[in-house]
């Protein structure tokens, strides 16, 4: 015999009682079992949200990787850009009273700008170059080969003109008395 069937015959408690308490022991039992399985999904669903939230920064940190690239090779050009502009306009060798021209080609036009007898003979030698300024969409600034040089390994598409240095005697005698 049971405690239970001992309680009710002793009438210590009553048959509803007894019915009561056993319903609330299985609706415990179930919740229990129901409890472990909405803990295993819980457990579940929290783990996907956990992957999906440490993909998503990923791929945020990745895109903000790739944003920083852009911007800090914006930035490297902008900086190139205002060196090469210092540079030009600081050792800008154009004459104003010049009258000789000089034609010279730039990409499929002939352009022409006006220089001077030594700065003819300077560009032929190689001692001078031609390049693209920042002014406007003539201008064409002569500078010596070396600011040439420097200025063709960071900004090789201003760079128009430049001859390979010679000793200069070499074009006189080609060209003669032109």
């Amino acid at each position: 015999m049971s405690l239970r069937d001992e309680l009710l015959k002793a009438g210590l408690v009553s048959a509803d009682k007894i019915k009561q308490l056993e319903s609330d022991a299985r609706n415990r039992q179930h919740q229990n079992k129901k409890s472990k399985s909405l803990a295993a999904e819980d457990a579940a669903r929290q783990a996907d949200a956990r992957r999906r939230a440490e993909a998503e920064a990923t791929r945020k940190r990745e895109q903000d990787r790739r944003l920083n690239q852009k911007r800090e090779a914006e930035k490297q050009r902008r900086e190139q850009a205002a060196r090469a502009r210092q540079m030009i306009d600081g050792h800008r060798l154009n004459e104003p009273e010049a009258e000789q021209r000089y034609n010279f080609q730039d990409g499929r036009f002939v352009r022409s700008i006006r220089v001077t007898p030594a700065q003819r003979k300077a560009l032929a030698a190689g001692r001078m170059a031609i390049l693209r300024g920042y002014r406007g969409e003539f201008d064409f600034p002569l500078v010596p080969r070396e600011i040439a040089l420097k200025l063709s390994e960071f900004v090789p598409e201003r760079v128009l003109l430049l001859y390979p240095e010679s000793s200069g005697d070499e074009a006189e005698d080609e060209w003669g008395d032109w």
